[in-house]
């Protein structure tokens, strides 16, 4: 369908469209919770996978192994790897947050040397110094800026690299036994939603989701935009060369960056460390990928 598009274009549209989803999930943490938001998005994600699924040729076998390991990729990524991502911008806003997490490529290539076999090169290391570097800017900002974001609270970006990072490898595993991707999603979220439907039954945070109703359509239309994003990137991966397309896409810092001080100056302080550690963190993911 978009597959006439360059990919090097649709790739850049997916880090537009990932960067304006990051701003409407901030939008929705203004009333919404963490947890559920991550519930919402989950199921929009579900939606799309099941849609995949039937677009897609299916599959003839689903061995317990495959299916073990997408739920794994669930836990990781659908579930903890989002709820860490809307606590961190919650936290430290969404340009410390998308500059903090590029550095899950780092987390992703040693996941790679350790379990993969695979060999670490002049790029990766260069560009995972930058990426550390870019980090690095945003933990040693001015004393006010510390007072406001306390250093712990950095750990809300990093679990959220580690956790999707960890869903990289796990995914290999799952694809193994299962070569489907939409099947992946579709296990992925479902595992996800059962465990957050759970929290939401049995906690307070469940009244969280009739509150602020606006809230519910920011939430949703920033995961109607992450979806259109990951399919965006899906055709550019699949149609043009990584090495291209995939630094291409981390461009979404940058645009992320803009988008805050365009929409949140007054409540997220936009830094000289805030922009150069994103160029930083960009720069790296363009030395990473052709290493790999």
């Amino acid at each position: 369908m978009l597959e006439g598009i360059h990919p090097n274009i649709l790739s850049l549209t997916a880090a537009v469209l990932i960067a304006v989803a990051r701003v409407l999930y901030q939008g929705a943490l203004g009333y919404l919770s963490p947890t559920a938001i991550t519930c919402v998005v989950n199921v929009v994600s579900l939606v799309f996978a099941f849609f995949l699924y039937w677009m897609s040729e299916g599959v003839d076998r689903w061995p317990i192994q495959g299916i073990l390991w997408f739920v794994a990729v669930g836990l990781f990524g659908s579930l903890l790897g989002r709820y860490f991502s809307f606590v961190s911008q919650r936290l430290v806003g969404i340009s410390r947050t998308s500059v903090v997490m590029q550095s899950v490529l780092v987390w992703s290539t040693a996941f790679g040397v350790f379990f993969l076999g695979e060999r670490l090169d002049a790029g990766i290391i260069v560009g995972s110094l930058l990426i550390m570097l870019g980090g690095a800017l945003l933990v040693h900002e001015q004393v006010e800026v510390r007072k406001e974001i306390p250093l712990i609270y950095y750990l809300a970006p990093l679990l959220t690299a580690l956790s999707f990072a960890v869903t990289f490898l796990l995914r290999r595993y799952g694809l193994a036994w299962i070569p489907s991707a939409p099947v992946g999603m579709g296990i992925g979220n479902f595992s996800a939603i059962v465990v957050i439907g759970g929290i939401l039954c049995f906690s307070k945070q469940g009244t969280s989701c009739t509150q602020g109703g606006g809230s519910i359509l920011f939430a949703l239309g920033g995961s109607i935009f992450n979806v259109a994003a990951a399919f965006c990137f899906w055709i550019a991966i699949q149609t043009g060369e990584l090495v291209q397309v995939v630094p291409i896409n981390r461009l979404s810092v940058l645009f992320v960056i803009f988008f805050s001080w365009l929409f949140f100056r007054k409540k997220e302080a936009i830094t000289w460390r805030v922009v150069l550690g994103g160029v930083l963190s960009v720069a790296g993911a363009f030395t990473i990928v052709p290493g790999k």
